[in-house]
């Protein structure tokens, strides 16, 4: 009886961590591949827009290209990387921040640029 449970455990704890780990892996780097639609902020020149299109391409294996698809804001390029089943740029300095998330199905990107544009939007 003493193995049974201890397998039982065993076997319990296996299929726990495996779940997890499948979870984290469904939100992949792809799925950060898109258009954006959402809002957009420029502090200089001075411009805010309610409905702005923002373009993630691939650039390579885990660095993607953010292009704003408008007259203001600044085409710029992050190396991603997978925290927790979030996406983000760790090596970005300070001024530059980008995340990538999805919350109930819908993915969702924001970011600040130099401290100067701001941009909050989500997948189409």
């Amino acid at each position: 009886m003493k193995k049974f449970l201890v397998l039982l455990v065993a076997l319990s704890t296996s299929v726990g961590f495996q779940s997890c780990n499948q979870d984290d892996d469904s939100f992949g780097f792809s799925d950060l591949i898109g258009t954006y639609v959402g809002a957009m902020n420029v502090q200089n020149p001075d411009f805010t827009n309610a409905q702005y299109s923002v373009q993630v391409s691939q650039v390579s294996s885990q660095v993607v290209k953010i292009t704003p698809l408008g007259t203001a804001g600044t085409e710029w390029t992050a190396h991603m990387t997978n925290v927790a089943g979030v996406w983000t740029c760790i090596s970005c300095v300070t001024n530059n921040q980008v995340t990538i998330t999805e919350i109930s199905g819908s993915v969702q990107l924001s970011y600040n640029y130099d401290n100067n544009e701001q941009f909050v939007g989500v997948k189409q």
